[in-house]
């Protein structure tokens, strides 16, 4: 099923998420586009304040990656512990034709972020839509956020965040006291900056 809206933000983010409260203190903001919690994820827009646009689409397994139109997609996993995974503005005004995300009920899913647009306007506000999202979810395990096609604001989100464990990235990351990590830490630089 795949539907589609026009939708406010406000702070730059809007969310994937059960109509439960918010665990901020969770929040992973490492890749810059979509940031899991514990339960739900906020999206990264571009714009501060706005609308953009929003397609929904949800499946029984993983579908196949069409990165065609697409400037940025994320894939990360999204747990719904209410049952009513939906995408949302945090406002009144969200829309109401965006579908249930997880009409299995309760549980881990994975989730692939596409966007399009976030550099046309950034931090600004726009009251005609220059950005572009589908968000596409199915039933899957968790496992480890994956970057399918990165941009500049991505590669700058990886590079503050590349000392942080994904249980650090929400948080400040201590240095590292043995070579071990430190020597991890300076393969995750390395392969980020080729």
């Amino acid at each position: 099923m795949t539907t589609s809206s026009v939708m406010f933000v406000s702070e730059g983010i809007f969310g994937v998420s059960d109509d439960a409260q918010v665990p901020l203190e969770t929040v992973r903001w490492s890749n810059g586009l979509a940031a899991p919690m514990d339960h739900g994820a906020w999206i990264l827009t571009g714009i501060n304040t706005g609308l953009v646009n929003v397609t929904a689409q949800c499946f029984d397994a993983a579908p196949p990656i069409e990165a065609t139109d697409w400037e940025e997609i994320v894939e990360a996993s999204v747990r719904s512990i209410a049952g009513d995974l939906r995408i949302n503005s945090g406002y009144s005004i969200t829309p109401d034709d965006l579908p249930l995300l997880n009409p299995q009920g309760p549980g881990w899913y994975r989730m692939r972020v596409h966007a399009s647009g976030r550099s046309i306007n950034p931090d600004g506000v726009s009251d005609e839509p220059v950005e572009d999202y589908l968000i596409a979810v199915w039933p899957q395990q968790p496992a480890e956020s994956v970057v399918i096609r990165s941009s500049k604001m991505i590669d700058e989100a990886l590079l503050a965040n590349a000392d942080a464990t994904p249980q650090e990235a929400a948080h400040s990351t201590p240095e590292p006291h043995d070579t071990a990590e430190r020597d991890r830490r300076a393969d995750v630089r390395a392969r980020l900056l080729r």
